[in-house]
């Protein structure tokens, strides 16, 4: 069964004064129509959101300056009359802007009594630090989603100072890289929003701060693995970007008219459209390689400089000998075949080049693992194989073997060195 937290911002609101309220009484209509009058939107939305069907939690994120009491709407007459030392005690820490811990936590489990759910709070400081918001929140939500494993948050980032939601929400996005639940954002607007107008506020869905965040780690995970994916999915309506990502990703041979159709493609939103060119100058571009060979070699070159150095350093030898295969005109109209493939690192090892034996004997360590070993000082590769171990061994040295490879590549392309 689902579960959902919603996570709501106390802020000051006015002054205290004997007899008002810090917050207005305020009808709060949604979307749909529906109209919820209540002091803090937090509980608006909650309400709200119940009455929609979801099995919802409640986290309230505030400062010992906090006007807490403003909650009190949702205990019945009978409740507020039962614990009205309570509500006096805590109203007076209020006024001295020092509500402590001890008072807030009972008035707290009232108020998740009274809501029939479990209601949690994260007190902060007058103002607050972004440094201390995110190690107290991200404590308490860490333990949350621990216990409860939430499938979507919600959050209200109406009232509270005014980087408080922000730092929330970025505490949020960190620990959706862990549990991936779903984000939704909401904003209650208020008199000073709207000025003292009659009728009830707007709620706002703020959907496009939520399209930001996702297309924000759509962009992560381009950057990071070259995975298209995600981030055609959101900005297009490009339904071959899948099919085309799977045939690059398994050295499948794909025409450049496909690529060029992905580069092309055209976005949903006039906002993307300076993203997107800079998308496809810096990794759709280089897809587009005359030849298979280079793009292999442009792959590879993509995960080295990220530090994925196994897919690195596979992608450049196959590379290798695909190029050294074209030249030596033994490709077929399906590439290599597994006999050709063969022929040409045969061929290879009898050129004798330094570069070639290195990348050869790293390759095969990073494949299966295994040290290259050679215990013959006369085996004319030995030297060959202590360079590839210590590359395997150390990542510095890895790095200087794969750069001297990317040369001896385009060496071997531009005729400088003959094969």
């Amino acid at each position: 069964m689902s579960k959902a937290l919603l996570v709501s911002m106390i802020g000051q609101g006015r002054p205290k004064k004997e007899g008002q309220a810090s917050y207005d009484l305020i009808d709060y209509q949604f979307q749909d129509g529906e109209v919820i009058s209540t002091r803090v939107f937090g509980i608006a939305l909650y309400k709200y959101l119940r009455k929609k069907g979801e099995d919802i939690d409640l986290l309230l994120v505030g400062t010992n300056g906090s006007s807490w009491t403003e909650l009190v709407d949702v205990l019945d007459v009978e409740q507020q009359s039962k614990h009205e030392d309570l509500l006096m005690s805590l109203l007076k820490e209020e006024e001295q802007r020092n509500v402590e811990e001890n008072l807030l936590e009972e008035f707290v489990k009232l108020i998740g009594k009274s809501l029939n759910t479990e209601v949690k709070y994260v007190l902060l400081n007058s103002p607050p630090s972004p440094e201390e918001i995110s190690r107290k929140t991200i404590r308490v939500l860490f333990d949350r989603f621990e216990e409860k494993n939430y499938n979507k948050v919600y959050i209200d980032i109406t009232h509270g100072f005014r980087y408080m939601p922000t730092v929330v929400l970025l505490d949020l996005m960190i620990l959706r890289k862990l549990w991936n639940f779903d984000i939704e954002i909401y904003y209650g607007f208020g008199i000073y929003d709207t000025g003292k107008s009659e009728g009830p506020k707007k709620v706002a869905r703020l959907n496009h701060l939520e399209d930001l965040i996702k297309l924000s780690e759509a962009l992560g995970i381009l950057e990071n693995t070259g995975d298209f994916r995600p981030y055609y999915k959101l900005i297009s309506d490009n339904q071959e970007a899948q099919q085309i990502y799977f045939r690059i990703e398994t050295n499948a041979q794909i025409g450049d008219s496909k690529i060029r159709e992905l580069i092309n493609t055209p976005v949903n939103f006039e906002y993307v459209k300076p993203i997107h060119e800079k998308v496809k100058n810096k990794y759709l571009k280089p897809l587009r390689a005359d030849r298979t060979e280079d793009r292999l070699k442009n792959r590879a070159r993509f995960f080295f400089e990220r530090g994925q150095y196994l897919k690195a350093v596979l992608l450049l030898y196959e590379a290798l000998i695909l190029l050294v295969g074209r030249l030596k005109g033994k490709i077929g109209s399906s590439g290599l075949e597994y006999k050709e493939r063969e022929e040409v690192k045969e061929y290879l090892d009898q050129l004798n080049y330094y570069e070639w034996k290195v990348l050869k004997y790293l390759r095969n360590a990073c494949a299966h693992g295994t040290q290259p070993q050679s215990q013959d000082r006369s085996n004319p590769d030995a030297e060959a194989i202590a360079e590839a171990r210590h590359a395997w061994e150390n990542e510095e040295k890895f790095k200087e073997v794969i750069e001297r490879s990317f040369e001896f590549y385009e060496k071997i392309k531009n005729g400088e060195i003959k094969v």
